[in-house]
């Protein structure tokens, strides 16, 4: 029904005051500089949340104007971020500060739309059919501000979950959570409800212990599941996680000594956790459609590394994310990447007369064959400043200028002074706040790594022995791994590095050091790094003639 207020209203004074001139305007944005276009498009944006005097639909009509054009530019923005992801520059910040602001624009733009219609501003009725709609566009705009935030492992402010909470809280009252329906034109059907758990999941989810394409995959893969989470309004079985919508505490575990509260609301995986399986089962079998791959960026191994991420975090019982740590401040050696760390950890050769076992001991028969490798390393080495320290990790400040690869899931080798042997670690979490340093922690992996060759001779009914080239010879496939004798076992199977390559789950090698050659098969990917993969393996039986 049209509303008489309305028919002697005056248009606001605004450029953008009716969708014709809006699409004018938009229409005229210089597309020759994306990330420029997208920053003039999401000042229109912010403009229009600021602006008094629209009626309730006309300014989200406006908004969604805006969100139309600005969606076909930030997918090209969106690109080059991740192009530029591994970079910590002038151009990264810019493409990121496009994105960020856009999204936040979009976010403010339907929120005002939804707090007019809370106070019954003109058009109110009119936007009746779209408040469901402006709700959920907002929250989501939330989300994709907050996941570019995270890709730069930038923290979160204090202010984060006032607006998606508050925006919840009146689609609850309005009983419009649960309603499914396509957020935009040609996707599947969602639920405001699961557009606040995407964001919670996110949110639990540690994506500071997650290279950044996987921040992003985590993001598409919760896209997809989050609806299947499970939700209760009081304390109910599976649901170990909890918000508070009249507060500003971001979603937690549920802790039984809570005190229960009406804007208190309790989730959990629920059936999402076994689709989640499922996926992965998939993916480990190589059968998973290539159309549910969430995106050509993504190998099977990011893919199944961001599920297992999230099956443990999202999980019945998620790891505790504080440890005690001892404080300290002395400098500490850092090198990075698989070809500078492995030449300066121990190498054990072939033939050296050193016996290695299935606990990975060593037992010297003759000379020493535990050496430095002749291999030259990548990249120099950086100082950086320990400031804490627990038996299995180390917690660093990167002074300015230096570290501009550090991100998680980075191979470290870690050096406390001269006299010490290389440790192997990874970088497993990332904090760098804007215009400061940039605070890491790295997990150790092992104190007493080896490095070494492996000799990739196939499975049992097509071995790479058999593999005979055309001048006679045979052809082997080799792979530089490094041992990890100290490291905890994986589903009790001992654990090694190798350099990030495509590899066969179920493939037999040999390991090319000690005095008598042992076989392996790798039974597990355990974890995809920029430049390595965690496998799980079994000792092959000796042959002992």
């Amino acid at each position: 029904m049209f509303e008489l207020g309305k028919l002697f209203s005056h248009k606001p004074d605004h450029p953008m005051n009716t969708v014709g001139k809006a699409r004018d305007l938009l229409g005229s944005v210089d597309a020759s500089d994306p990330a420029a276009a997208l920053v003039e498009i999401g000042t229109w944006g912010n403009s229009l949340a600021g602006a008094d005097g629209f009626s309730c639909d006309d300014r989200f009509l406006i908004v969604s104007e805006i969100e139309a054009a600005g969606s076909r530019v930030a997918a090209e923005v969106f690109q080059e971020y991740l192009r530029h992801i591994h970079k910590r520059d002038q151009e990264q910040r810019k493409i990121y500060e496009s994105l960020h602001g856009y999204w936040q624009a979009l976010a403010e733009g339907y929120e005002r739309c939804v707090l007019d219609h809370e106070s019954g501003q003109p058009g109110a009725a009119a936007f009746d059919k779209y408040l469901g709609l402006a709700i959920a566009r907002a929250i989501r705009a939330c989300e994709r501000a907050e996941r570019t935030r995270q890709m730069r492992y930038i923290g979160s402010g204090e202010d984060l979950w006032v607006v998606p909470f508050r925006l919840f809280a009146y689609a609850e009252k309005r009983q419009l959570d649960e309603i499914p329906f396509a957020v935009h034109e040609r996707e599947v059907r969602s639920t405001i409800r699961a557009e606040l758990l995407r964001m919670a999941g996110m949110s639990l989810a540690a994506l500071h212990e997650m290279p950044p394409e996987q921040v992003e995959l985590a993001g598409r893969i919760l896209e997809r599941f989050a609806i299947s989470f499970v939700w209760s309004k009081e304390a109910a079985t599976g649901c170990n996680f909890v918000l508070d919508l009249a507060g500003r505490l971001s979603p937690r575990q549920h802790a039984t000594a809570m005190t229960p509260a009406p804007g208190l609301r309790y989730f959990g995986g629920g059936p999402a956790l076994p689709k989640l399986e499922e996926i992965e089962a998939l993916v480990a079998k190589d059968l998973l459609a290539e159309e549910a791959r969430f995106g050509p960026e993504f190998t099977q191994a990011q893919i199944v590394s961001v599920i297992r991420h999230l099956l443990i975090y999202l999980g019945a019982n998620p790891p505790k994310r504080h440890f005690a740590r001892v404080s300290t401040s002395s400098p500490v050696t850092i090198a990075h990447g698989f070809g500078s760390v492995a030449p300066r950890v121990a190498t054990l050769e072939a033939g050296s007369g050193v016996a290695i076992d299935e606990e990975l001991n060593l037992r010297q028969r003759q000379h020493s064959g535990v050496q430095l490798a002749a291999e030259t390393p990548d990249s120099e080495p950086e100082i950086w400043t320990m400031r804490d320290q627990s038996e299995w990790g180390v917690g660093v400040d990167i002074p300015q200028g230096l570290g501009g690869w550090a991100e998680p899931g980075v191979l470290c080798g870690i050096r406390v002074d001269e006299k010490s042997p290389w440790w192997v670690g990874i970088i497993r979490r990332v904090d760098a706040p804007e215009f400061g340093r940039v605070h890491c922690g790295l997990w150790i992996m092992s104190k007493r790594p080896i490095a070494t060759h492996l000799r990739v001779i196939g499975n049992e009914t097509h071995q790479a022995e058999n593999w005979e080239t055309s001048s006679g010879g045979f052809r082997y496939h080799y792979m530089r791994a490094l041992l990890l004798p100290d490291t905890v076992k994986a589903h009790d199977r001992p654990v090694m590095l190798v350099e990030r390559q495509q590899i066969w789950i179920g493939e037999l090698c040999e390991i090319m050091a000690g005095e008598h050659p042992r076989h392996i098969r790798l039974m597990e990917l355990i974890e995809e790094g920029a430049d390595y993969m965690r496998i799980g393996f079994s000792w092959m039986p000796m042959d002992r003639t």
